[in-house]
């Protein structure tokens, strides 16, 4: 369930994803620090400002969190990596 959901939208949102990508590459580490942090500070936000999303009542957090998480990590993890591949 998880592949068939998930893996359309990889598929249909590469065309938009590789430019933000091959941007990035091109600034370097810091653009990964800087997508880190501003995906932890969203999230970050949502737990301060107790945001619900709609129709369902769960803190927004904590739903965006499932996905802010790991691309802080995955974010953060590249950078360090191309970090240490420049010297």
């Amino acid at each position: 369930l998880l592949i068939n959901g998930v893996a359309p939208l990889a598929v249909e949102g590469a065309p938009l994803l590789l430019p933000v990508v091959a941007g990035a590459l091109d600034i370097g580490p810091s653009a990964f620090f800087l997508a880190a942090a501003g995906a932890g500070g969203l999230d970050a936000y949502l737990f301060a400002s107790g945001a619900e999303v709609p129709f369902i009542g769960l803190p927004a957090g904590a739903v965006a969190g499932l996905l802010l998480v790991p691309l802080t990590v995955v974010s953060a993890g590249v950078g360090v990596a191309l970090g240490s591949l420049k010297n």
